[in-house]
């Protein structure tokens, strides 16, 4: 996993958001999305080249396609959206559940 400290955040807000997601990613920007609590974060990360991070709970480097998965577990389909974004720009995600987040960055 990257540093991320400095990376702009995001509350999802139902989706009320994504399009500043999608232009950033669309613009190679890294950016974190902040979940709703309760979100199913069920996904094989070996399934989108994740690296597994045991110690933190995380799933790192993954395919931007794991968030049309999430879009799916989780009735979100403005992540489809932001999915398509970053295969644009060939962004890779982070998934933290702990931490309700999703990093998505170059």
């Amino acid at each position: 996993m990257m540093a991320s400290d400095n990376f702009p955040t995001v509350d999802w807000q139902d989706g009320q958001n994504a399009d500043r997601v999608k232009f950033q990613v669309r613009h190679e920007e890294p950016v974190i999305l902040k979940m709703p609590a309760g979100m199913n974060w069920t996904v094989n990360g070996s399934e989108f080249e994740c690296t597994a991070d045991p110690d933190k709970g995380m799933l790192c480097d993954c395919e931007g396609g794991l968030l049309r998965k999430l879009a799916d577990l989780n009735g979100m389909p403005e992540l489809n959206e932001i999915a398509d974004a970053c295969e644009y720009s060939s962004s890779r995600v982070d998934v933290d559940p702990a931490g309700g987040r999703i990093i998505i960055h170059d």
